[in-house]
């Protein structure tokens, strides 16, 4: 795990993700050498918000509201055909991305302290 305050990827961070169990032989070998996540035991996702909240405000209250938001969304399926590019990272495009887009919209709406990537 990167220990530096200029990693993406810190101790006490949290994340919402969905996992892509289906991708891991696709991209482990990649994963593993470029993704300090990986390294940590991170399956392969897509992230829905990240970064969450600290762990050490992880509660019963914050499972609760999670519990409730996603109980209100249904399965949807995702296609990985291309690739795009952040400004750090390389990643597979999920297809539809609405689905994912409207989750992180109802996790924000009911955690508004959780910053939203670009929006901080």
């Amino acid at each position: 795990m990167a220990d530096d305050s200029t990693s993406a990827f810190q101790a006490g961070r949290t994340g919402l993700i969905v996992r892509i169990p289906e991708a891991e032989p696709s991209v482990r070998r990649w994963r593993e050498r470029l993704d300090p996540s990986a390294r940590a035991g991170v399956p392969a996702h897509v992230a829905v918000l990240f970064p969450f909240l600290d762990e050490s405000r992880m509660d019963e209250l914050v499972h609760s509201a999670l519990t409730d938001v996603l109980g209100g969304h249904r399965a949807f399926g995702l296609r990985f055909e291309r690739c795009g590019r952040l400004p750090e990272v390389l990643h597979l495009v999920p297809e539809p991305d609405t689905p994912l887009r409207r989750l992180t919209a109802a996790i924000a709406d009911r955690r508004p302290e959780a910053p939203l990537q670009g929006r901080r």
